[in-house]
């Protein structure tokens, strides 16, 4: 599927699904990931604790990973002739290894027991666990970011069909390790997941490449055009890589508040599973992001691009909604999850509060591509700086105020933080879309 996005007729509906229906499945399938590793992490021995120590991992993955996640938003916005797409790759090629011997220092050194011991506070039995699978993980970064900046410059370009199938690769990848470390026993499920998730997105690193190969060599140089500069790439992309630095900072902040909330390791437990669950809705409406950028020309595509962001993010939040309402949420979480029976009851309050943030993620991701769009992206940054806030306050004080299980603790924290954001950046480019 090859979207002409430089013809200028008149944006319809169809073209906007047309666009956006292979990066929903791109989406989804990372969501499907998730609860993939986590099902089979709570089938191996010493699911609860190996639940929790993966889910602090991968907390802290992210954290470090976060610079790169906006690529996807740079390659898309941005990678438009030969030269600026160098710059591009070079700008990778730093974050690349910086981050790499960031994740790495922090592996094998004490600093990740110290930091989870004595700033997050996890319980005491899974912080060794929880090290050996992050060692595990330290190609992820870079892996991520080549992914993310190819696949934004195969989205530039309208070859969106193509992209799904780097995400079928990478599921395939990570599910062969998964059934390998489930049949292979003598390594911890943290580490199965870990290893799993790593090799998917290496698969998905190269297969992206290699789909983009052919386009790079057809790339035209500049031509007259303004080049991507260092300074003018630096003020595009710093405030969109603090958004994303922030928002996953928040993630141990999240797990913190947890453990001080009542019933800790049952909530460290089922929160990561909730939130995969959550993930499957909310990456369909992620993806409408990179669609407003590429498809926004003039002010009379606002009215389309904004209606079809609602309906998208309603409808997804309604049918999560009648999953955690329904006997569908229990049978998911028992039978499709892996958790015990004893967990289940934990489960239902917090699947039910954050069913809605599929239909706040349509509008924030409607309104981000806007602010990306008009190359505004300080805005953004500021919005989620607001979110950060508001969770941080939940979060910590919540847990001496009230003794609230720690699953719904989180919930809470993370549906108004995002409320607040949508609210704010509803209110920043009130003037940009109006037509």
């Amino acid at each position: 599927m090859t979207i002409d996005l430089k013809n200028e007729s008149r944006l319809t509906y169809k073209k906007i699904f047309l666009l956006w229906i292979p990066l929903a499945a791109m989406w989804l399938m990372m969501g499907i990931e998730m609860p993939l590793i986590n099902a089979v992490i709570a089938r191996l021995s010493d699911a609860k604790a190996n639940l929790a120590a993966f889910g602090v991992t991968l907390a802290i993955a992210l954290i470090i990973e976060s610079p790169i996640i906006q690529l996807l938003a740079a390659g898309t916005a941005l990678a438009d002739n030969r030269n600026n797409y160098k710059r591009l790759m070079s700008f990778m090629h730093i974050l690349a290894i910086s981050l790499t011997a960031l994740h790495l220092i922090l592996a094998l050194t004490p600093l990740y027991g110290l930091l989870l011991q004595y700033v997050i506070r996890v319980p005491a039995d899974i912080i060794p666990l929880s090290r050996r699978a992050f060692i595990w993980m330290f190609p992820f970064s870079a892996a991520v970011g080549y992914r993310r900046l190819w696949q934004g410059v195969l989205i530039r370009f309208g070859k969106t069909k193509v992209i799904p199938n780097t995400m079928i690769i990478r599921l395939l990848s990570t599910s062969i390790l998964l059934f390998a470390g489930f049949h292979f026993p003598g390594i911890s499920g943290a580490e199965v997941g870990a290893i799993a998730l790593s090799f998917g997105v290496i698969t998905g690193a190269v297969s992206s490449y290699i789909y983009l190969r052919p386009l790079t060599k057809g790339f035209k140089d500049a031509d007259g055009q303004e080049e991507l500069s260092w300074n003018k790439l630096l003020k595009f992309y710093f405030p969109l890589a603090l958004t994303n630095f922030v928002t996953f900072i928040v993630r141990p902040v999240l797990t913190f508040g947890i453990a001080r909330a009542v019933f800790p390791l049952e909530s460290l437990a089922i929160w990561p599973v909730v939130t995969s669950l959550m993930f499957l809705f909310r990456s369909m409406s992620l993806a409408y992001q990179e669609v407003a950028v590429s498809l926004l020309k003039g002010d009379s595509d606002y009215k389309y691009l904004s209606r079809f962001a609602a309906l998208l993010g309603i409808s997804l939040s309604l049918l999560f909604f009648l999953i955690a309402v329904t006997p569908l949420g229990n049978i998911w979480f028992r039978f499709a999850a892996g958790l015990d029976k004893d967990l289940l009851i934990f489960t239902r309050i917090p699947t039910l509060i954050v069913s809605v943030v599929p239909a706040i993620t349509g509008f924030i991701s409607w309104y981000r591509g806007v602010l990306i769009f008009k190359q505004k992206t300080a805005i953004i940054a500021m919005a989620v700086m607001l979110n950060s806030s508001i969770l941080l306050a939940i979060i910590l004080i919540g847990p001496v105020l009230l003794p609230v299980q720690g699953g719904i603790l989180a919930a809470v924290a993370f549906m108004v933080s995002m409320l607040t954001e949508a609210f704010f950046l509803k209110y920043t480019t009130r003037t940009m879309t109006s037509v």
